[in-house]
């Protein structure tokens, strides 16, 4: 669908139509729900969904401090105390623990990981941590004018997802990508970003965690670097002005 298209269109009334049928049968199919009770601990998966939002192994500080060495800087019942309750040790008065959340002011979710679950978890980030395509999940502010780019490309849909999924253009809009106007089928996203921040926006997209998107990725899932793009995209609309309302509604003319 075009930028441009309007809500009364018939292209947008086809596409209404097929997409409260995709998204009925996901309903009834199940899609989007939680992983079964004891599937296998994947620390690669684990670290993409769960960490890599406000961690990175070795390319510095995003949200949160960078995890390279972390395993030589603190024994490992500390470690096991912290990823399950970072605030259980603040509220205990553990000073390393009070001491990292007064210099970030974030508060780290908890983890109900077994032992073995988090030594699994700390051996991949001793290990070097994401390399190759999970790597790419950095701090959408670390994006480059190029890469903020391809994600609207990928918004849009002038460049293909890999696995097939359909553009986020046919059912949303944001900031340029909709000519500042509000989504067709689904709410606007130009402001999404300041929402869910970063570590939020990167498991919402990664997991398709919300009824349409599952179902139109559930088997079709967004690579790390096609995340991080549209990410770096979405970012970019967040901290953008719109435009006076005379040019937004010229937009697409």
């Amino acid at each position: 669908m075009a930028a441009g298209s309007r809500v009364g269109s018939p292209c947008v009334s086809t596409l209404s139509l097929r997409w409260v049928l995709v998204v009925l049968m996901a309903a009834v199919a199940g899609f989007g729900t939680a992983p079964a009770q004891g599937a296998a601990f994947d620390p690669v998966a684990v670290f993409t969904l769960q960490c890599a939002g406000c961690h990175s192994v070795g390319k510095g500080e995003v949200v949160g401090p960078d995890l390279q060495g972390v395993t030589s800087r603190r024994d490992r019942p500390w470690l096991r105390s912290f990823i399950r309750s970072s605030q259980g040790l603040v509220g205990r008065g553990e000073k390393t623990a009070a001491a990292l959340f007064a210099r970030y002011k974030k508060r780290m979710p908890d983890h109900d990981f077994s032992d073995g679950e988090i030594d699994s978890l700390l051996a991949f980030i001793a290990a070097g941590g994401p390399k190759g395509a999970e790597g790419d999940l950095r701090h959408a502010s670390t994006a480059t004018p190029a890469e903020a780019a391809r994600g609207l490309a990928l918004f849009t849909g002038a460049l293909p997802l890999r696995h097939g999924g359909a553009a986020c253009i046919g059912c949303h809009a944001a900031g340029e990508a909709g000519g500042w106007r509000s989504g067709t089928l689904a709410s606007d996203l130009t402001r999404v970003y300041l929402k869910y921040q970063d570590a939020g926006l990167t498991r919402a997209l990664l997991e398709s965690r919300f009824p349409m998107m599952s179902a139109a990725y559930h088997d079709r899932p967004l690579t790390p670097r096609e995340t991080f793009e549209l990410k770096a995209f979405l970012y970019r609309t967040a901290h953008t002005a719109e435009p006076p309302v005379e040019l937004a509604a010229n937009a697409g003319r």
